[in-house]
């Protein structure tokens, strides 16, 4: 599929990345291309599953969580399908990958203050053991995939 994108396409992949919310109009601008085509192309390019989605992005300190942490999930013997569904009911856990090793999941947490952490973690004692990091900053935060 990546032989399927031309310059055009990745330039368009580009201005989105950067800002969702411009228009047709603008990306054609932006690209030296007419509205139309802007168009077509990201039709074809959501036909093709490139892009995916369109969404906003929220701010957690603005809703009050002033802190996120890394939760390293070792489930116990039987209980990771348990596990795998507390985490994703869990509404403070924000991203979760599934991994090789010990630790079956790694999670990403928010925490309106440190006093909550063992508490939102106790929720989870029945079904694995915990190492918790809190974030001190995140200096490369989930972006695009590189478009070169």
């Amino acid at each position: 599929m990546e032989d399927a994108l031309d310059p055009l396409d990745r330039s368009l992949l580009q201005e989105l990345s950067r800002n969702a919310r411009l228009s047709w109009r603008e990306l054609a601008s932006l690209t030296e291309v007419s509205a139309p085509t802007v168009r077509d192309r990201i039709r074809r390019l959501e036909d093709m599953g490139v892009i995916t989605g369109f969404g906003v992005e929220l701010s957690p300190k603005a809703l009050g969580y002033t802190l996120e942490a890394i939760v390293r999930f070792k489930p116990f013997p039987g209980k990771v399908h348990l596990l795998a569904e507390k985490i994703i009911t869990s509404t403070r856990i924000v991203q979760c990958d599934k991994v090789t090793g010990e630790d079956a999941f790694v999670a990403r947490m928010l925490l309106k203050n440190i006093s909550e952490l063992d508490a939102l973690l106790e929720d989870f004692s029945t079904h694995a053991s915990t190492q918790t990091a809190v974030i001190k900053s995140s200096p490369v935060r989930m972006r695009p995939p590189p478009l070169d």
